[in-house]
């Protein structure tokens, strides 16, 4: 049969082939994507063929990749042939994300498609009722033309995911209490990243950065909310020391529709390739830069993982997260911080654990921890020994697992 390897990201879409070993996954950092094709020819997998989107081009035939070119101009650049749809419905987005045409082997055009709420309410009216039920809430929240790219897969996606992509899921207590602990992390002048997923994506709709001053933004992908603060001037990066008054990603994904409207056409906001925006080099030249990323566990010594459970069935790839993580940590005044809520599966199952389990994988080695932070507190592992970090991770869990929690270190990290 056929297999297809999973370069980029393990999501939704791929875990479940990875998971039964159809879909294997290559662990690489971002910002290592093209070295082995850039240096080591012999190697690496040859790119024989990339398929993009691109929007029309422009008076001087340059186009772009939309709010989410990721990779597409490396692979576009190092491929034997590249063809590319031109879809009119993608936004306009500044930085170093263009191409000139001669550049490409092949064009297809794409119509241009005009969503209409009353479109996507006759696309769905044959639906289950429950489900038609619930995209109808979103459909009627939503601008329809946002809608657009994924109206074809609206029986298929995930409802959840689907909310939360459009910044209409709602925190929990938990993730507010997150949010309040977070909260004097964050100093006036930071240089911010967030990653994707809960309880991070909250964050700018909770308001933690609300009365903060000249923030500045570098980060991989961004959550629903942040062009707000960028628009308000929460946001303005005049502190920074790269990209000064610039907000800088990787890609737009992540952005609700309103924030997408805020991006189109505004040069404030600029995308730049993986390899030079996530190199950990790049992102401490920013001072007092603060990355917040998501941790499925952590054990007692700070290890900290992102991307299975029970053991090693895979839920995420690594994504930026290694290198935002390091580039914060090494940032002048900076801070690497972990959020996690303290359990899992209803209250069943401590995601803070005394050791990781067999077959789980280390997103972040313990002697890179830094800050972990649940709704119970702030955890500071930096600097401090095995038993030192193990009281504090404690102390940030669940108290009903707290007992347990302290008798596992008995005769490991005290007599």
């Amino acid at each position: 049969g056929l297999e297809v390897e999973v370069e980029i990201f393990l999501g939704p879409l791929a875990r479940e082939y990875e998971n039964v070993g159809l879909s294997p996954f290559v662990p690489l950092p971002f910002s290592l994507t093209f070295k082995a094709t850039d240096e080591r020819l012999d190697e690496a997998k040859p790119i024989d063929v990339c398929l993009v989107t691109i929007t029309p081009p422009d008076e001087n035939g340059m186009v772009s990749f939309g709010p989410q070119p990721w990779f597409k101009m490396g692979y576009a650049r190092r491929a034997h042939q590249v063809c590319a749809e031109i879809d009119p419905n993608l936004i306009r987005t500044y930085g170093d994300c263009f191409m000139h045409v001669s550049e490409f082997d092949v064009f297809v055009q794409r119509e241009r498609i005009i969503h209409t709420r009353e479109s996507l309410v006759e696309l769905v009216s044959g639906f289950p009722l429950e489900r038609k039920t619930a995209l109808l809430e979103v459909i009627n929240a939503v601008n329809p033309e946002r809608l657009g790219p994924i109206a074809g897969r609206l029986e298929q996606i995930d409802i959840h995911v689907l909310r939360s992509l459009y910044g209409l899921d709602s925190a929990s207590e938990e993730v507010r209490a997150i949010s309040d602990n977070i909260m004097p992390l964050i100093p006036d002048g930071a240089c911010i990243q967030i990653g994707v997923g809960s309880p991070s994506s909250y964050l700018p709709r909770l308001g933690i950065f609300d009365n903060r001053v000249d923030l500045g933004l570098h980060t991989e992908l961004t959550v629903p909310g942040i062009a707000h603060l960028v628009d308000g001037g929460v946001i303005n990066g005049i502190r920074k020391n790269t990209h000064q008054g610039k907000a800088v990603a990787v890609a737009w994904s992540g952005s609700d529709d309103r924030d997408l409207d805020i991006i189109d056409g505004n040069p404030e906001f600029e995308l730049y390739e993986p390899e030079y925006l996530l190199n950990p080099n790049t992102i401490s030249m920013n001072d007092r830069q603060i990355g917040i990323n998501n941790a499925l566990s952590v054990d007692l010594t700070g290890q900290i993982c992102s991307e299975s459970v029970f053991g090693g069935r895979m839920m995420n790839g690594i994504g930026g997260q290694p290198e935002t993580h390091l580039g914060a940590l090494y940032s002048k005044g900076g801070r690497a911080i972990t959020l996690l809520q303290s359990t899992a599966l209803d209250g069943s199952v401590s995601r803070i654990v005394p050791k990781l389990a067999e077959g789980e994988l280390v997103t972040i080695p313990r002697f890179w921890a830094d800050t972990v932070v649940t709704e119970y507190g702030v955890a500071n592992l930096l600097g401090k020994n095995h038993r030192e970090r193990a009281y504090a991770l404690i102390s940030v869990a669940h108290p009903d697992f707290q007992k347990e929690l302290q008798q596992s270190i008995k005769g490991w990290l005290i007599p």
